[in-house]
């Protein structure tokens, strides 16, 4: 989407992908985690690790709070504008 219409009106889609792919990832990884048992908390499996780094994916490119801001903000002023309210 990028390459067809550019960043700037991919912007909401680049968010969303944002929050949706790091949580799913650590959802993954905590699934993984609950099939292993206790040994999925120790040492033999990279498990925690790997739910470690999904949770720093959530911060590292904006908390997903900042993400769903924009997110928001994008969408209702789409709709604002589809609508013929003023944007605000």
């Amino acid at each position: 989407m990028m390459d067809t219409v550019g960043v700037k009106a991919a912007m909401s889609e680049i968010s969303q992908i944002k929050v949706v792919a790091p949580n799913v990832a650590q959802a993954v990884i905590d699934q993984a985690i609950q099939i292993h048992g206790g040994a999925g908390l120790s040492d033999d499996f990279p498990l925690t690790a790997f739910f470690a780094y999904a949770r720093i994916l959530r911060i590292a490119d904006g908390p997903d709070e900042v993400h769903r801001g924009l997110i928001a903000k994008l969408e209702l002023r789409k709709h604002a504008a589809r609508l013929g309210l003023p944007r605000g």
